[in-house]
């Protein structure tokens, strides 16, 4: 017998583990059946099962094989939430300091939020760091913005990493330490985070935390060009055109500015309409 008819004997028998594992089943392995998958993650909830409520929850508020309902969502998260679910308390917290499916209430947000922090939640020690940083739902304080952010990143968060490397590499406004900057941007590069790589191509153009290298910079500008980012699009786009740690070339130069400004990045228009118009006078290149 199969493990999908023997959950499925068990889950019609009433056993709410047989429930929710029956729904994991149909939702995420093959053949996936995402609406049988609801229905016993309904059955499982309805026993009180903490992750069956949080994964409703989520459902309800993407619209996931449900009609997309925030209301719904946030009664779900509720429930879970107050078993003690992690995730659920996460997206609680999102929930009120965003004002989706409830009032908005930035103080039960933070409560919640630092409930899910308490359980080991990265992504919850991140949003408290937000909250920290703008100064929303409590006064800013930027030691106790980083002390969260240093948390998140020592669980793996890569957002984190990135926000410190902004941070330290004074992109707002607290005071400037390139080498801590450089570190944090590291690694979340090297985790793929485009944003990250870019201004990590920065610090090596411009030796900010490190020895100049524009070879390696263009080299990280790639990483992030390819990935999508923009900036990174525009900045490669002015290696090529300049020669900076790669061979010169207008072709690729335009190529990358063209790439830029089609997702949006105001400043690379004015550059190619330049070079447009430098080549409509015979210049070479």
């Amino acid at each position: 017998m199969s493990r999908r008819r023997e959950l499925l004997k068990s889950a019609r028998s009433g056993n709410v583990e047989a429930q929710f594992d029956l729904g994991c089943d149909y939702d995420f392995e093959l053949p996936r059946k995402r609406q049988l998958a609801i229905h016993w993650y309904h059955e499982a909830a309805k026993q009180g099962h903490a992750k069956a409520q949080n994964f409703l929850g989520e459902s309800y508020r993407n619209g996931w094989s449900v009609e997309r309902n925030l209301r719904k969502a946030v009664w779900w998260f509720r429930l879970a939430a107050a078993q003690g679910e992690p995730n659920a308390q996460l997206s609680l917290g999102a929930s009120l300091f965003y004002g989706k499916g409830v009032k908005r209430d930035r103080e039960k947000a933070l409560a919640w939020y630092r409930k899910a922090a308490k359980q080991g939640s990265g992504s919850a020690e991140l949003n408290i760091g937000h909250m920290y940083r703008r100064g929303e739902g409590v006064a800013q304080d930027w030691k106790l913005a980083i002390r969260w952010y240093l948390r998140a990143a020592a669980r793996g968060n890569v957002a984190a990493m990135h926000w410190l490397g902004r941070i330290y590499g004074g992109q707002e406004q607290y005071a400037e330490y390139r080498k801590k900057a450089f570190h944090w941007l590291t690694l979340a590069a090297e985790q793929g985070d485009g944003q990250s790589q870019c201004s990590l191509g920065v610090c090596y153009i411009n030796g900010q935390g490190v020895a100049a290298d524009a070879v390696a910079g263009a080299s990280w500008y790639r990483r992030a060009a390819r990935g999508g980012d923009e900036w990174a699009c525009y900045l490669l786009g002015l290696c090529y055109r300049d020669g900076t740690g790669v061979r010169r070339n207008r072709r690729l130069a335009r190529n990358w500015f063209e790439k830029a400004v089609s997702l949006n990045a105001s400043q690379a228009t004015a550059v190619l309409d330049a070079m447009n118009e430098g080549d409509g006078k015979g210049e070479g290149g």
